[in-house]
């Protein structure tokens, strides 16, 4: 039967140290890259918009419903129209 040790020795606890670091700075790299990659993906979209003639639109960074915001569409303006159905006997394509 093989013994361990109760608490890790000082190599052990020197390669969890290295592979602490490089595991740190390896995620933070591939953050800063995704960073990155997005500013480059954002810009090249604007550019292409102004190239064409097309002014982008705004951001809308809002999170949630906003305040007095109710469903889709225009606001109900409190009139109803009521509309007369009527069938199509020749439903042909224009």
């Amino acid at each position: 039967m093989i013994q361990t040790p109760s608490s890790p020795s000082l190599w052990q606890r020197g390669w969890s140290a290295l592979l602490r670091i490089v595991l740190l700075l390896s995620a933070t790299l591939l953050m800063i890259g995704a960073l990155l990659l997005g500013l480059v993906v954002a810009s090249g979209v604007v550019l292409w918009a102004l190239l064409r003639g097309r002014r982008p639109g705004p951001v809308n960074l809002r999170w949630g419903r906003m305040p007095g915001a109710r469903g889709f569409g225009r606001p109900p303006t409190g009139e109803v129209v009521d509309v007369q159905a009527r069938e199509v006997q020749d439903p042909t394509l224009r």
